[in-house]
């Protein structure tokens, strides 16, 4: 497998997202966008299995270095989202959805959103 984009895959995520979306959107019209979400995580996970499917031996070395990799892709880009949010929804949110989003953010920044919703 080479390392470029398959533009096969990438289009059928690309519409995964987008049925997400517009379930947010107009839930009554797209009632099973969500559906989007489960396509778009198996998708992900056959692109990820497929990297790691390239090591000769996967021992922690390789696994450091691919969620490290991963770790340098996504975290600065949600610092930056989460980093904004505080900025921006001030002048948008009633003070009691403030103060939800805080709470809420504090679990984001760790990960932590599952365990923050079972609690």
């Amino acid at each position: 497998m080479s390392k470029a984009k398959r533009p096969d895959i990438q289009g059928i995520r690309g519409l995964a997202i987008a049925s997400v979306l517009a379930f947010h959107l107009k839930e009554d019209q797209f009632p099973a966008g969500f559906v989007g979400v489960d396509i778009f995580f198996v998708l992900s996970g056959y692109l990820m299995s497929s990297i790691l499917a390239k090591e000769r031996v996967i021992d922690m070395n390789v696994l450091s270095g691919f969620y490290a990799r991963r770790f340098k892709r996504i975290v600065p880009l949600f610092a930056i989202v989460l980093f904004i949010l505080f900025i921006v929804l001030p002048f948008i949110l009633l003070a009691k959805d403030i103060t939800k989003f805080v709470s809420d953010s504090i679990w984001a920044a760790f990960f932590a959103t599952n365990i923050h919703a079972i609690i």
